[in-house]
Order: C-alpha cells, then sequence, then structure tokens
C-alpha cells in the first residue's frame, strides 16, 4: 500500500490510484490541495485501538469523493488537536500539494495571500455543492435498495409472526417480522391494494409510495443539515469582484476565520449525513444479500419452478443489477462480488414468462402516471445550462442556437445557413458535454441532470415526440452498463474508466496515441503552443483529450452522414419507432454472447506470460470494450484491437446507442474486423506470411493465389473471383466469410469451398459438440482430426509446464489452467 507522507512537504506531486494521503485515527496535519484527478473519503464504524491500516481501509465505505482543485480536510484543519476521522485515498492519478502546517499558519498564508484564499474559498464551495449531489445520489440509492426489501416483504410468502407486535425495520428485523408489520399496515388502511402474491409490479414502487415507506429519508434535505441561509450568503459574498474581497479580507483575519469554519463545518455535516445514508445503504444491502439474507431466503425456501416464483424473481435480479453500478460509485463496493447469493440470481436474470411480460406492459400503460413522470423534463435545456455553471454569454448563445434549430422546417437541410447552424451547435454541445461531464465525474453518473444528455444525448425536450421523450425515461431507468462477461457501456461509462486512467484514451484518427501527442507537444513553436491546447497528464486532461480529439468527429462517424447530422437526440434523426433503435446494453451483451458461445477463441489472442518458474506463449480471453455513444446512426466502428501498445489490453469498439442499421450483421463485420486487425498487430510485419500471419496471413495467401491453388475447383475458382471483383478489401472480405461461418456453416447451411472452410475451421473453431456432429460427415472428418492432433500436441506441451510446477509443490497458475481448459474445447 503506497502512502503519502504527509508530514514532509510535496509540491504538485503525482500520486498513482489508491495512495493512501491520510488514515482514519491519525493526527498529522497538513496544507492538502488536490490539483487534478479524484480522491475518496472513507469510514469505517468499526475501528478499534489495535485495527491495523489494512483493517481500517478493508471494512471502510465511501462517503464522498473530492475532484481536483480543492482543498482536502479544511475541518481538519483547523481543529488541530482532533484526529482525522475519515480516511483519504485517490482513485484516480492524482497531483497533490502537502505542506505540514497548524491552523494558526493556514490563516496566516490565507491572509497574505489572497488570490489563492479567493481561490480555496471557492473550491470550498464547489466541494459543497458537489455533496448536495452525492447527497441525493445516496438518498436515491437508498430508496431503491429499501423498495427491494419493501417488495419482497410485500410480495413473497412470507409466514407472518402471530407473537410479534409493534414496528420493525428493514435493517435489524426478520424478513417475517418486517413482512408481518406491512401486512398490517396494509390491512388497517382499506384504501391500499396489495394484489396477489409474487407480484412483481411491486417493484416499481406505487404501493411502496402509498404506504409513505421512504418519508424519513425522502423528506431529509440539506436544508435541514445545514445552515442554509448563512450558506448562500457566503456562497453569494465569495463570488464577489476580487477587489471587493480583498478589501474586506486583507486586514480582517476574524471574518476570513470565520468563513472558513462556516465552510469547514458545512462540509462536515454534509460528510456525516453522507455518512450515515451509506451506512444505512450498508445494512441494507447486508440484510437482503448475505448468505443468511433474505434473498436467500426467497430462493431456498420457495418453488422456483413456479412460473410466478421465477418471474418476480426475474424482477428482482434486473433491479438488483440496476443498482450494481450505483453501489460500486458512490459506495466503492461491488456487491456482485461480495455476495454469494449472487450466483443464485443469475439463473433468473434472462427468465420472464412471455405471458406475465404481456400482463406487465398492459398494466403499465394502463397505470403509469406518465405526464407526472415527464414533468422533470419541462426547461431540461436550461436545468443542463444552469448545472454547467458556464459563462452568460454561452448560456445565451446555445439557447439561441437550439431555439434556431427548433424553429427551422428542415433542420438537415443542405443549405449553407442551416449547416452552419448545425456546425455552431456541435461544437458548443461538446464543450457542454465536457464541462457537464468533469463537473459530475464526483458524483453518480447517472444523476438526472445532466446524465440525461451524458448518456442519451437529450438536450431539449421540444427535440423530440412526446412518445419518444416516454420510451427515453423508460431506458433512463434500465441498465447502462454491464461488465460482468462482456463489457458494454455507454459513453460517460467509458470516459470515467479513462479518468480514473483504467484504460488510455483513444488513438486519433490518424493513429496518434495520447502519449504521443503529449511528447509532440513539446516540439511546437512557442508561437503555436499560445495558439493550442496543451494537454497534460492528468484524468482531465485525458477526458479532455477523449471528447476534443475523439468524440467530436466520432460522433459523426457514426451516424453515417458526415454533414447532416447532430450530436444529440433530435426526432428528424429517427425514420421510426424510436424503440426499435435503442441499444439496450444488456441485450447487446446477449447477442455478442450468442457469437462467442459459436466462436469461443473470438477474443483470444496469444501472450507471453511470465510465471514463477519461466515464461509461456498462451492464448488468454481479452475482451474488448463496447462503447454506445449518445447519437442516432447507421455504422459502428472497429476503432482499436489494443489499448496502445500493450498486447494484453483490451481494445475497443463503438456503436450509436440508437441504431439504425442492421445489428446483427453489424456486430459480425465488427468483430471480423477485430479479429482482422488484432492477428495483423500481432504478426507485425509478418502478418501476410501464410505461417507466421496465422489467420489473416493464410487467408491473405488464399486470396492472392487462388488461382494457382489445386485444393480449390474450377466452379469455386469462379465464385471467388467474381466475389473479388464485388469486394473493396481483404478485410471486407474476410468479415463478409466471417459473417457466413458464424450465421450459416454453424448450423449446417454449407456456403464455403473445402478450403476457405478448412481455414476458418481451425482458427475460428466451433464449440465441441457441433465440431463433433460435423465430423460424421465426410467433408468435415479430415479437419476435425487435423484440429484434435493440434491441439492434442499442445495440451501435451502444456500438461508438462503443469507437472513441473506439481513437482516443485508450487500452485498452478490460474491463467495456465484456462489456457488448458480453452485447449480442451
Amino acid at each position: 500500500m503506497n502512502i503519502l507522507d504527509i508530514k514532509s512537504t510535496h509540491v504538485k506531486k503525482t500520486l498513482e490510484p489508491e495512495t493512501l494521503i491520510f488514515l482514519q485515527g491519525g493526527i498529522s496535519k497538513a496544507f492538502l490541495i488536490l490539483h487534478s484527478g479524484m480522491v475518496e473519503i472513507l469510514h469505517n464504524r468499526k475501528t478499534g485501538p489495535d485495527s491495523s491500516p489494512e483493517d481500517i481501509l478493508r471494512g471502510s465505505l465511501r462517503i464522498g469523493l473530492i475532484k481536483g482543485e480543492a482543498l482536502i480536510d479544511v475541518i481538519g484543519l483547523l481543529n488541530s488537536e482532533e484526529s482525522h476521522s475519515f480516511s483519504v485515498r485517490t482513485v484516480s492519478n492524482c497531483i497533490i500539494t502537502a505542506r505540514p502546517t497548524t491552523a494558526e499558519e493556514f490563516i496566516s498564508k490565507m491572509q497574505d495571500d489572497i488570490p489563492l484564499n479567493l481561490k480555496v474559498l471557492r473550491d470550498l464551495i464547489l466541494r459543497i455543492e458537489s455533496s448536495f449531489y452525492i447527497f441525493n445520489n445516496y438518498k436515491y440509492l437508498w430508496h431503491k435498495y429499501a423498495s427491494i426489501a419493501d417488495s419482497l416483504a410485500l410480495g413473497c410468502e412470507i409466514p407472518e409472526s402471530p407473537m410479534f407486535q409493534g414496528s420493525a425495520s428493514r435493517s435489524t428485523s426478520s424478513l417475517e417480522e418486517y413482512s408481518t408489520f406491512l401486512n398490517e399496515k396494509t390491512r388497517n388502511n382499506r384504501d391500499l391494494e396489495k394484489g396477489n402474491s409474487w407480484d412483481y409490479n411491486l417493484f416499481l414502487g406505487r404501493l411502496q409510495n402509498q404506504m409513505d415507506l421512504y418519508k424519513e429519508k425522502d423528506n431529509l434535505r440539506t436544508e435541514d443539515i445545514i445552515d442554509q441561509r448563512q450558506y448562500l450568503f457566503i456562497k453569494r459574498l465569495v463570488e464577489k469582484d476580487d477587489k471587493i474581497l480583498e478589501a474586506l479580507f486583507h486586514n480582517d483575519e476574524p471574518t476570513n476565520r470565520y468563513i472558513f469554519n462556516i465552510l469547514g463545518e458545512t462540509i462536515n455535516y454534509m460528510l456525516e449525513n453522507n455518512k450515515n445514508l451509506a451506512t444505512d445503504i450498508d445494512r441494507l444491502i447486508h440484510s437482503l444479500y448475505s448468505e443468511k439474507g433474505w434473498v436467500k431466503k426467497i430462493i431456498t425456501e420457495n418453488d422456483t419452478e413456479n412460473p410466478r416464483v421465477r418471474n418476480f424473481l426475474h424482477f428482482l435480479t434486473k433491479f438488483t443489477w440496476r443498482c450494481r453500478k450505483d453501489t460500486l460509485l458512490l459506495l466503492g463496493k461491488d456487491i456482485l462480488k461480495e455476495y454469494e447469493v449472487f450466483s443464485e440470481l443469475k439463473l433468473f436474470k434472462e427468465y420472464a414468462s412471455r405471458e406475465l411480460e404481456t400482463e406487465k406492459e398492459k398494466s403499465d400503460k394502463s397505470t403509469s402516471p406518465v405526464t407526472d413522470r415527464l414533468g422533470k423534463y419541462n426547461g431540461l435545456l436550461q436545468k443542463i445550462l444552469d448545472f454547467s455553471g458556464l459563462s452568460p454569454e454561452f448560456k445565451q448563445s446555445f439557447t439561441s442556437l437550439v431555439e434556431t434549430l427548433i424553429k427551422a422546417e428542415n433542420k438537415f437541410d443542405a443549405g449553407q445557413d442551416i449547416q452552419k447552424l448545425r456546425d455552431n451547435l456541435s461544437e458548443k454541445y461538446w464543450e457542454l458535454y465536457e464541462v457537464c461531464f468533469l463537473k459530475i465525474i464526483d458524483s453518480d453518473l447517472k444523476g438526472f441532470i445532466p446524465g440525461i444528455m451524458l448518456h442519451f444525448g437529450l438536450i431539449d425536450e421540444r427535440l423530440i415526440t412526446r412518445e419518444e421523450l416516454q420510451i427515453i425515461d423508460e431506458f433512463y431507468a434500465g441498465t447502462l452498463y454491464s461488465d460482468e462477461t462482456i463489457p458494454v457501456m455507454t459513453l460517460p461509462y467509458f470516459l470515467h474508466k479513462i479518468y480514473k486512467s483504467e484504460i488510455n484514451p483513444s488513438m486519433t484518427e490518424m493513429g496518434d496515441l495520447f502519449n504521443t501527442v503529449l511528447k509532440n507537444q513539446m516540439k511546437l513553436t512557442k508561437r503555436e503552443k499560445e495558439k493550442a491546447y496543451l494537454f497534460e497528464n492528468t484524468p482531465e486532461d485525458r477526458v479532455r483529450f477523449e471528447i476534443r480529439r475523439i468524440s467530436r468527429d466520432l460522433s459523426r462517424l457514426l451516424s453515417g452522414k458526415k454533414n447532416k447530422t447532430l450530436p444529440f437526440l433530435c426526432s428528424e434523426l429517427i425514420s421510426d419507432n424510436l424503440k426499435r433503435h435503442f441499444i439496450d446494453p444488456e441485450i447487446l451483451v446477449n447477442k455478442l454472447e450468442k457469437i462467442r458461445h459459436r466462436d469461443f477463441s473470438l477474443f483470444y489472442r496469444e501472450i507471453l506470460f511470465k510465471h514463477p518458474i519461466g515464461s509461456e506463449f498462451i492464448q488468454k480471453e481479452i475482451v474488448p470494450n463496447f462503447i454506445l455513444y449518445p447519437v442516432v446512426g447507421s455504422r459502428a466502428v472497429m476503432w482499436q484491437e489494443m489499448d496502445g501498445s500493450r498486447k494484453d489490453s483490451p481494445g475497443r469498439l463503438f456503436f450509436p446507442l440508437y441504431f439504425t442499421g442492421k445489428l446483427e450483421e453489424t456486430l459480425l463485420t465488427q468483430l471480423a474486423y477485430f479479429r482482422w486487425e488484432l492477428q495483423k498487430t500481432l504478426a507485425g510485419y509478418n502478418w501476410t506470411d501464410a505461417v507466421e500471419g496465422g489467420l489473416v496471413g493464410i487467408y491473405y495467401d488464399y486470396i492472392r493465389f487462388y488461382k494457382k491453388n489445386p485444393n480449390i475447383i474450377p466452379e469455386a475458382k469462379q465464385r471467388l473471383e467474381e466475389f473479388i471483383k464485388k469486394t473493396k478489401s481483404d478485410k471486407d472480405r474476410f468479415a463478409i466469410d466471417y459473417r457466413t461461418w458464424v450465421s450459416y456453416e454453424y448450423e449446417g447451411k454449407l456456403r464455403f469451398n473445402n478450403y476457405v472452410r478448412d481455414i476458418f475451421y481451425r482458427y475460428c473453431p466451433f464449440p465441441e459438440d457441433i465440431r463433433q456432429s460435423m465430423s460424421q460427415k465426410p467433408a468435415f472428418a479430415p479437419m476435425e482430426n487435423r484440429y484434435k492432433n493440434r491441439r492434442q500436441k499442445d495440451i501435451i506441451k502444456l500438461q508438462s509446464k503443469i507437472n513441473k510446477f506439481q513437482k516443485k509443490r508450487t500452485p498452478v497458475p490460474q491463467e495456465l489452467k484456462d489456457f488448458m481448459d480453452f485447449l480442451e474445447k
């Protein structure tokens, strides 16, 4: 564990992710400025005098996030005798300045350096504003878990506790006691209709809302936590002109210290409430998903083959999965990894009775309060602009451009004026997008404002129909990130990965990497540097690079109509029902899994694996990221097969969130491109060699020399000649053949000549059961024999390596076990 020594002075020191800045219970004080990146505030409610740093961090919950530029731990600095009440640890790469100091020295420094004083005060205001967003995010997350608990207690057939009387709680009572408590409330109120057992409509929360089950938390407001009037006064004060504030603070230390104290205490009040909310959420999660929790009890004590029970559990799983990403972002807790019950819940994830789904759809149409739900979209543009904090000039200009677009009769006319309008809007839109994303990065990425724009590209409700707005609202309540087997995510989650340095920014269309651009900037002349934005290797600039150098152009590329498009949602971009075009991440995962089942080696590549007794070339599965851009379009792009030059890094494929093309065909084409480019990169300059080039080498050789190939019959050569004339490149030819292999040959619908079939049989093999069936036919038997012989040689070689581990009584690395499983498929 890396630890920053805050007893020493550090000036703009770069820290790696998961570096501990200070630990809960410590007393060391320092003036700490976070210049760039993001840190998490952690609290462990169960610490003791003998707790080690590892124990404290392991049991900690995330109760807040701080992003640069900001001052860390103001209240702890001003109260120099108190120990730290929480830990602070870096989440991303960070740049930090640290100076050991006392409260008196801190105030004195602020008095002497008024510009720094004002900057710190304004940064504290931003931290407080951010804590308000996080507070509301915690409330919403608690609400979702509480709704799941109430749905179980009300919807399942739970034996009542006859001796139980009084009240019960979700976190401290048994499921039987809480169910008895809620059922008693419904019996005592004639206006409440509970419905039948296993009614999945309970997950919509209507009955719970009628019972006022969330009043305690829903009525909790920031105004009740802090001195709102005093805070707003100070906020307005520090927004005044610098000259006014300089005159006020310069010779008035008490006023200065008072303001710092008030802002520090306000931050502390918010942290305390966020801590309480996080603790309540954690207890609720434990009650639901622990080994003896409510979910486990429901699964083990009921007939899960009963359609109504299975359907109820299906919706329980769906709602749980929706909470997972928010829980990870807000609490730093991955519930899928921490609780074993999720392996059982997975069994119900894809199950939903068609009859009951139809019943649900009818219920939603007849009872859904659409009008109330869509009211939050009124004045959406101004809400987003207000959130951004951009200048009044920008807000006025952008609003004027949008109003002009709304009034335009033909928004996608080829005329020069309307084209200029679209270009101006696109330029300003991405500026707005960048600012909003970086402002919300320390909060829940799915907060309605500005999340509806960041994820869905919706900036003004007037640009789409009422029906489309309702569809968007339904989708927004769904899953926007799925990474359990294949990582599929909307753009904000992808940018979040870049911010945290989990992946690098994308390479440019010219093939330049972010690090290359940083180096090239050093060669610019002084005049060129003055005109250009100079990126730095910070989390913020990594995101800015992705948006400015990739996203702006990529959004046009994905649309399929570079000069007649917009990067945000507009009805005129959609030819028919919006619901048909929306790519649901979970549905995309299912389609990808189907292809991966047919071509199980799809995401495998050869890498050098180093282990305790040597190194081996093995096949390892490295799944690329699939990113859904919030645009309407007919194209997808396989952008990178790897992340930079590292052979063991994931690639990335981009799709429009609203896809107007043929999804299955496009998926197969882009995956074929992925296979092609990956093998080319791995083979290097030998990629055209029939042996060294692997799949692409032998396919290239097949296309180039088919006329001389004695293993291809004349009729097949003629068909191949026509095929080559109709296609542009070997990569496109390979993609067409790959689609044929996975779609038709897999199902026994023969389309290939024997020679190219043998290539795909070797390099893109089907699962064993399909190959066994195929091998019964004379055309496939020799291919299967050759496949088995090659695999057997590799298995014998690998087994000899595994034997060496066993002789030395050294654990066999998981990578070698996985490779053996791959060879035995």
